[in-house]
């Protein structure tokens, strides 16, 4: 790990949903990690359930509850939630459009114009006036303008259990395509490689340590030269 980032050993899940459960199941590989458990309503015979989050000092979960569950219990947190005020050491943004925005982030960094970042998931915006062409199986869709500065980012919908992002330059693009589920546990799990010791880091702001993480858990993103 380099300078700044905070190694943590026992880690706690939030299963808010049952699909919440592939984020622990992506996290059991990981060998930092001494105590792994969720708290939820779902079972697991795998992994360890608890309904007292004391005694971990990591709290993962999707949306801005890992937050306030870490701050209850004096732990630091990883979420998906894009959140600005943190009381604990917070990873903000782990989620298919952080991870979108982390790549765009390196791009740039490697001497690329970012003209768009866009995402594709079940659930998201079906009626747009953006057209998006991402690899298949998920194809063209319509998405909607979610931030214009510096560039388009655009969220869209698949009607499918499949996601994506995509990530368009003036010299080419780069794209990812998975399972919703696998690539949302993804984007979500790689947040522990970048926890601070103190105050809030978005993951498109370190792109590198967190996108190392997601693509040593299985992200594959690939390259698509313009003629």
């Amino acid at each position: 790990m380099g300078t700044g980032i905070t190694v943590l050993s026992r880690v706690l899940v939030l299963v808010e949903e049952d699909r919440d459960l592939r984020t622990a199941h992506v996290l059991t590989a990981e060998p930092t990690i001494e105590r792994l458990a969720f708290m939820g309503e779902v079972r697991s015979s795998s992994i360890e359930r608890v309904e007292d989050p004391t005694g971990f000092d990591l709290v993962v979960g999707r949306t801005a509850n890992a937050v306030d569950v870490a701050a209850r219990i004096g732990a630091s947190a990883v979420t998906g939630a894009d959140v600005s005020t943190s009381r604990v050491p917070t990873v903000s943004g782990a989620s298919l459009l952080g991870c979108a925005l982390a790549l765009a982030a390196r791009m740039e960094r490697q001497g690329a114009d970012i003209q768009k970042v866009a995402i594709a998931h079940p659930g998201g915006p079906s009626i747009g006036t953006k057209t998006i062409h991402f690899p298949p199986p998920v194809g063209r869709v319509r998405g909607t303008l979610l931030l214009d500065h510096p560039f388009e980012v655009v969220v869209a919908s698949t009607p499918e259990t499949w996601a994506s992002a995509l990530i368009q330059t003036t010299t080419g693009d780069q794209a990812l395509v998975d399972d919703n589920v696998f690539l949302q546990a993804i984007c979500l799990a790689a947040g522990i490689a970048m926890v601070p010791p103190a105050g809030i880091v978005k993951v498109w702001d370190m792109p590198d340590p967190y996108l190392a993480k997601a693509e040593e858990m299985g992200l594959v993103a690939a390259g698509r030269s313009r003629a």
